[in-house]
């Protein structure tokens, strides 16, 4: 489904299901074995600047404040103002808990939160997400799968700031 406001564009969010048995490390380190589900969200859009707001703007910033490698790579080369995100999740319900694991592309890069200087990125995905998720004309699917990223997003960031 698409839908269109202002400062973004075209906006596509897919997603696809699937679960299967498999093995996996705990919590406490053990090696278990358990259905995995796997869940993949696709986000798409064009990012503008216009009077009601600066997407693209605020997206090139938070490129500027992020690692080399980052601004070397999460921009599309042949279209600059173009952003596509894929969240892939894997849920294991684990006699301990709910155990997760997401990881996080943008514009085709790996971005999986390993250094400092990914941490900006992060930040404009959380408020990119929750922008989408407030957006009175999109779906409950859309807002749903807006809120998994945003929630993927704020577990992989406390994770991060958690080895500090």
């Amino acid at each position: 489904m698409q839908v269109s406001f202002s400062g973004i564009k075209n906006l596509y969010i897919g997603k696809r299901q699937n679960s299967k048995f498999g093995s996996y490390v705990n919590s406490d380190g053990e090696i278990r074995q358990n259905e995995k589900s796997y869940t993949q969200v696709k986000i798409r859009c064009e990012l503008t600047d216009d009077e009601s707001g600066d997407n693209l703007s605020v997206f090139k910033n938070a490129l500027v404040k992020s690692s080399e490698r980052c601004q070397l790579n999460c921009i599309d080369k042949d279209n600059p103002s173009r952003l596509e995100i894929l969240l892939t999740r894997q849920d294991i319900d684990d006699q301990s808990g709910l155990v997760s694991h997401s990881n996080i592309k943008l514009n085709g890069y790996d971005i999986s939160l390993n250094e400092k200087g990914l941490l900006p990125m992060y930040t404009y995905l959380a408020h990119f997400s929750k922008e989408i998720a407030d957006l009175p004309n999109a779906s409950d699917a859309q807002k749903y799968y807006a809120n998994l990223l945003n929630k993927s997003v704020d577990e992989e960031a406390r994770n991060y700031i958690d080895l500090f």
